[in-house]
């Protein structure tokens, strides 16, 4: 080495922490476990390196030697070339990482390229190769350099450099021929599935137990405890006592408590149906775009779904977001290779997808999944999608516009869900009303009140930090949306909506609606079992007002649907009585009105939420099956008594909703194609 040349460090030049890893995040909760807190208004910078130059304005400017070797064996035009330094630059990544985004080159063949000029091997890190020299809870600052031994005992260096410090690599290698000797050259990519591959054990587990090992009385695994199983059997037992000794004072008492109980549960659907003064335009602060934008995780839970990934894959890649500032998992069973094959191949090319097996294993739930594959997320935010979904490209833009303009402790952005096969019968169709007043009245009234409101099971923006404070997803609980919804807001977090769509599809068959209802109703019964463990702290966490919201929310659901139908028949059978008695008066009249409240109320209460909240296309076609809202109705109570039944005896059985062929009424509807179309306006 030359007297008086400067030293080179590999760390130092390689691993300089790109700017699309946000540092306030990627040591949160990496792959390793939880890492140290950081402060909130902490500062951050990127390392500088002493042995050369600042990055000029205006991004990285080559004056010969590696780099401009490996860019001129790309055959890139000016104009392309261009474009992508200056993507470089407003995206504050790499021009490695534009030129890939754009399609311009492959990962792996810019790693070829760049061995090649470097004189390095271009390799692929074998499943026998052993990390070394990374603790298990440190966390990673780049995944661009890797060491590890092989069953040879040869050290290796893997190394991912940008394409700007190219020339500075080589002049380390220069220097230093051990490290040419150990060094390879491989793809990001490679680096980080030799990473994930290395803490898919302890994520796995992770995932499995999730908060029945770090919260063990927030999470569902156990359905019951002993004094809630005690308190439930008490009641039983009384309410049957009663009816053994006085069976008609028992119903005197019982029925209007009951109807007094329905009624204040139907309340909040009917002042939530009154029209309300347009509510005042935020105010625009600072424009939120001006800067680079953060990397956005898209995450999408896939099971027997190989019919819908090629529509999925083109529906997300119009999402309005910069290539190289998104990153798409879509996470698989890996006993499922159908569907890992089909999604391998739809997102051929594709460099923001990615696909990630998660081990099987019980509970096979949709939760459990996405924990897996959470420490593997590079975003600041996170986005959850279903495989049937087709999302606004715009939505990621004004959820990021949302939390950026909106207070601190916004955790979570709701996006509304709209069904788009609403007309192909009776049961999609108010299955569609259903999703109308709620994602489009109902929540969206929740949100501007700041009260509690149940998220749905798509199409939830999330902080990421957020969601790792309060421990994620419960991996026993079957409607996990609605559970983490709550968890959010006992923590002090608080949930808005969005208006830019997510299109979906309801059920079309009676079999696929009936085993997807009693999902939602169980998984409602077991949150609310599991947030009713300390009815006093959940008092003191909510207030008075968010507490009975809570309960009217959730025992209004199971209530509606189960005793509902019974209104309905005693007001019939009253009335028909009528006809030779008349209409009963005194407490009997009054019980009277209750019911005919109770049995009307939630129809009209139905109706005045969802029929402003229609599109003009809906419109014309939903309508309709308002006359058939009572069958309906029926028909929910029928999946909620199975809700019970299964609650008691496979808690955690999750019923796959399949979204493919063997959902669909008509297999011949050209709505089921598989090119993306978006209309909803």
């Amino acid at each position: 080495m030359p007297a008086g040349a400067p030293t080179l460090h590999l760390e130092r030049v390689v691993c300089v922490r790109d700017d699309q890893t946000n540092p306030r995040t990627a040591y949160a909760a990496g792959p390793y476990g939880p890492q140290p807190a950081i402060r909130k208004n902490a500062r951050f910078t990127r390392p500088k390196l002493h042995d050369a130059p600042s990055q000029p304005p205006g991004g990285p400017r080559f004056t010969g030697g590696v780099t401009d070797r490996v860019i001129a064996r790309l055959g890139l035009t000016a104009e392309a070339l261009g474009h992508a330094r200056r993507a470089a630059t407003d995206n504050r990544t790499d021009l490695a990482a534009e030129l890939i985004a754009g399609r311009h080159v492959t990962a792996d063949r810019l790693a070829r390229l760049m061995a090649a000029a470097l004189d390095l091997p271009c390799e692929t890190i074998a499943a026998e190769e052993r990390l070394i020299g990374l603790p298990d809870h440190q966390p990673i600052p780049s995944p661009r350099l890797l060491k590890t031994c092989g069953t040879d005992l040869e050290t290796k260096l893997f190394l991912q450099p940008r394409l700007e410090d190219l020339d500075r690599v080589a002049a380390l290698l220069a220097q230093q021929p051990d490290i040419r000797r150990k060094a390879r050259l491989t793809t990001e990519a490679d680096i980080a599935a030799a990473l994930a591959s290395r803490s898919a054990a302890r994520r796995i587990e992770d995932a499995t137990l999730s908060l029945a090992r770090s919260a063990p009385r927030r999470s569902a695994r156990t359905v019951v405890e002993a004094g809630q199983a005690a308190l439930l059997a008490f009641a039983a037992c009384a309410i049957l006592a009663a009816f053994a000794m006085a069976p008609s004072a028992t119903v005197t008492v019982l029925h209007p408590l009951v109807g007094i109980a329905f009624a204040a549960c139907l309340a909040i659907r009917i002042v939530a149906a009154l029209p309300a003064p347009p509510e005042p335009e935020p105010e625009q602060g600072a424009d939120v775009e001006a800067g680079p934008l953060p990397v956005y995780s898209v995450l999408v839970a896939l099971y027997q779904e190989t019919g819908v990934i090629e529509r999925l894959v083109a529906s997300l890649s119009r999402l309005d977001w910069p290539t190289s500032r998104i990153e798409i998992k879509l996470v698989c069973e890996a006993d499922d290779p159908a569907t890992i094959g089909e999604a391998r191949r739809a997102t051929a090319g594709l460099p923001q997808f990615e696909i990630v097996a998660v081990p099987p294993g019980e509970p096979r739930t949709k939760p459990k999944a996405l924990n897996f594959v959470l420490p593997l997320c590079r975003g600041e935010f996170v986005a959850l999608y279903d495989a049937e979904d087709e999302p606004d490209p715009g939505q990621l833009r004004e959820a990021f516009h949302g939390f950026r303009n909106g207070p601190g402790d916004l955790a979570c952005l709701q996006a509304p869900l709209v069904v788009r096969n609403g007309d192909q019968n009776w049961l999609t169709g108010l299955f569609a009303l259903e999703y109308a007043a709620l994602f489009r009245r109902l929540l969206p009234w929740l949100a501007r009140r700041r009260l509690p409101l149940p998220l749905g099971g798509t199409s939830n923006h999330f902080r990421r930090h957020c969601l790792t404070a309060v421990g994620a997803w419960d991996s026993h609980n079957v409607t996990e949306d609605a559970d983490l919804g709550m968890r959010l807001y006992r923590e002090g977090w608080k949930i808005g909506t969005l208006t830019r769509p997510t299109l979906e599809d309801a059920p079309e068959r009676w079999p696929v609606w009936y085993r997807q209802r009693t999902r939602w109703t169980k998984g409602w019964l077991q949150t609310w079992l599991v947030h009713m463990r300390q009815p006093r702290r959940l008092w003191r966490e909510l207030g008075p007002i968010s507490f009975a919201v809570f309960q009217m929310l959730f025992v209004g659901m199971l209530a509606s649907a189960l005793i509902q139908p019974v209104f309905l028949v005693l007001v019939l059978s009253t009335l028909v009585s009528a006809l030779n008695h008349g209409l009963p008066g005194g407490l009997a009249g009054m019980i009277f009105a209750l019911d005919l409240f109770n049995a009307t109320g939630g129809f009209f209460a139905f109706v005045a939420l969802s029929l402003p909240a229609l599109r003009p296309e809906e419109r014309a076609t939903l309508p309709k099956y308002y006359a058939l809202v009572h069958l309906y109705w029926l028909l929910i109570a029928l999946a909620s008594l199975r809700a019970v039944c299964q609650l008691a005896r496979d808690p955690h059985r999750w019923e796959k909703t399949h979204h493919d062929l063997r959902a669909r009424a008509n297999l011949h509807d050209q709505r089921y194609r598989t090119e993306p179309h978006f209309s909803a306006s």
